[in-house]
């Protein structure tokens, strides 16, 4: 009788460590599933609550534009920009309050962001409403009638520069400690689950037989692999493959860093596909999204350094960070990058410029110093890139001299 009751033991041991193992391996399954949609989720809402602050600042920056307007088809064009910000101002500022599938926004915010929008003293809700209501009241006003001392101008570029733009900082900033703090806690459930699993290998090692040992080996390369999968999609645009703007701030800040050790030029390029409205509105989303991904492609190929950077900016934008390359270096690199865009003859028959996809290219270039930030680095490649359009488009200009290349 002992030894039917010593394998009927063994077999209910085996049985329990298979079930405890299939337990294990399915909730990790589960944790790394839940981790990898939570981390797209808050990526698409830190990218569109990030962009709120661009689009404010955007927003004041063609405020301004609107008083150098030199004839009526240039007003009309700012005129339409500065409408299609204040609708992108609007849809995301709902989207991140009440949930929008499209964007990839839950709704639902924490109680804590919700206190930034709606209670003192952020009120952030009532700021960009407010903000909005200007851009309306702005774009009624009549071009011949707009001066500096236009109040809904002064107060689109105090807003964007002031206590707006701090407050929205604030809410990426929430919304950045959130997602680090969830996948904390889910990356906590996983060292769990793995601790558990090497009691179970060391049980089995001791009284079991050996099978289960290249089980769980499989398991844990599985986790491994899904870890992997869930740095690189925190990293990187799932439709281009390059590096997204999470990314882009986090690696510009380490140049920056570097230059101001080495006191050595850092350069930065915004490049933006001219029209690609136009283009999504003639050939559809799905051959816009194929044209970015050829740009992005053809943009990584172009940079013959390992050490420089190219990322999707946003929507039609790119950025390329070039370490230790001055302003001449940079203009060449540039000019190295528009003329590749502009030979993969990628057709474009809603172009103002050309039968073919062509891109402005803004760029900036500086010596970082201690005590300052890249920010203005960013600013001053983005006036050179709107000051490649005002030209004409498809084109390279600097911010210092802007010539046209």
């Amino acid at each position: 009788m002992r030894l039917p009751m010593k394998l009927f033991n063994l077999t209910k041991r085996y049985l329990l460590a298979l079930g405890l193992i299939a337990t294990l391996s399915i909730s990790a399954f589960c944790i790394v599933y839940w981790v990898i949609h939570t981390q797209e989720t808050y990526a698409s809402i830190i990218n569109i609550s990030g962009r709120q602050r661009m689009l404010s600042q955007k927003a004041a920056l063609l405020g301004t534009q609107l008083l150098h307007c030199k004839n009526e088809a240039e007003e009309i064009e700012i005129r339409n920009q500065l409408y299609e910000v204040k609708t992108l101002l609007e849809i995301s500022h709902k989207g991140l309050i009440s949930g929008n599938a499209a964007l990839n926004l839950p709704g639902k915010p924490s109680k804590e962001i919700q206190a930034l929008y709606f209670s003192s003293p952020v009120l952030l809700d009532q700021q960009i409403r407010t903000f909005i209501s200007h851009i309306d009241s702005l774009l009624k006003e009549p071009g011949q009638k707009l001066t500096y001392n236009n109040p809904h101008l002064v107060y689109l570029q105090n807003a964007a520069r002031g206590e707006l733009l701090k407050s929205l900082d604030s809410v990426v900033k929430q919304y950045e400690l959130e997602a680090q703090q969830h996948i904390k806690r889910l990356q906590f459930l996983e060292i769990i689950i793995v601790s558990l699993t090497l009691m179970l290998l060391l049980f089995e090692a001791l009284f079991i037989f050996r099978p289960l040992v290249r089980h769980v080996y499989k398991e844990t390369s599985q986790l491994r692999n899904y870890n992997n999968q869930l740095q690189v999609l925190s990293s990187y645009d799932s439709l281009t493959g390059i590096a997204n703007r999470r990314f882009f701030d986090q690696h510009l800040a380490k140049e920056w860093e570097g230059a101001v050790i080495s006191s050595s030029w850092l350069s930065l390029i915004l490049i933006d596909i001219d029209f690609f409205k136009n283009f999504n509105d003639t050939y559809g989303h799905q051959a816009g999204d194929r044209c970015l991904a050829e740009v992005a492609s053809a943009l990584h190929a172009s940079l013959n350094r390992s050490s420089d950077f190219v990322a999707r900016y946003g929507g039609e934008e790119f950025a390329v960070i070039l370490p230790d390359t001055d302003c001449r270096g940079a203009m060449l690199v540039a000019e190295k990058l528009r003329r590749e865009i502009e030979n993969l003859r990628i057709p474009h028959a809603k172009s103002a410029v050309a039968d073919y996809v062509t891109v402005s290219i803004g760029l900036s270039s500086t010596m970082p110093v201690q005590y300052n930030n890249p920010e203005k680095l960013i600013a001053e490649a983005d006036d050179a890139l709107y000051s490649a359009k005002r030209a004409g488009r498809n084109r390279v200009m600097h911010y210092v001299k802007y010539f046209n290349k």
